[in-house]
């Protein structure tokens, strides 16, 4: 509860105080943050906005190789290690950082959300129901070895979510508001009503 408290409360509020506080804020953005937290802190809040970025990017190159290499290995056998991987990360960040990446970060991160909530809903769907038990049994298999690189239901409910909530994002106006809502309600019925068809195979491997 003091993580979520902190992110969702804490944080919010603070935003909110900086938005309502700080002289010619402009649109919230992610540089217009930035730039209050330089008003209000000075160097301290250099230092603050340093050490967070440097700490959670650190993460996310590592977890960036980690995954570029996993996703390799389901074609066949990597052409060399982590390390590699880490390079090849490296240059992908390098020639992201060559172009105008704010010019469209806020788009890209719109169709993201629209991905992750579509995402959210089907796991939701598959915790709450109890389709898998009757399948598999009350042991949750997790090893890669055991369970099929793809879900075709959770394939086909994850995608058909993100278009809806696309298709509604790219409609404009309120519709844009909705974007969110009915991609997590197409996502989970989607989902929870085809694991009533569902097949063993679908989510073990083995006999």
């Amino acid at each position: 509860m003091p993580f979520y408290v902190m992110v969702f409360l804490v944080s919010g509020l603070f935003g909110m105080f900086m938005v309502g506080t700080v002289p010619d804020l402009g649109t919230v953005t992610e540089v217009s943050v930035l730039l209050a937290l330089l008003k209000i802190m000075g160097i301290g809040g250099l230092l603050f906005v340093w050490v967070t970025q440097t700490r959670i990017n650190t993460a996310n190159y590592y977890l960036a190789a980690v995954n570029l290499e996993a996703l390799v290995q389901l074609f066949g056998k990597p052409p060399f290690g982590r390390i590699g991987w880490a390079i090849v990360v490296g240059a992908i960040v390098y020639l992201l950082m060559l172009i105008d990446v704010f010019s469209y970060l806020l788009q890209a991160l719109a169709y993201q959300g629209i991905f992750v909530v579509a995402w959210v809903a089907v796991a939701m769907a598959h915790i709450f129901s109890s389709r898998y038990e009757q399948l598999v049994g009350s042991t949750i298999e997790y090893r890669s070895s055991h369970v099929p690189a793809f879900n075709p239901l959770g394939i086909i409910a994850w995608f058909a979510a993100a278009a809806v909530g696309i298709a509604l994002h790219l409609w404009g106006g309120a519709y844009t508001e909705l974007s969110a809502p009915a991609t997590a309600v197409v996502g989970f019925c989607i989902y929870a009503l085809g694991l009533n068809s569902a097949k063993r195979e679908w989510f073990l491997t083995t006999a």
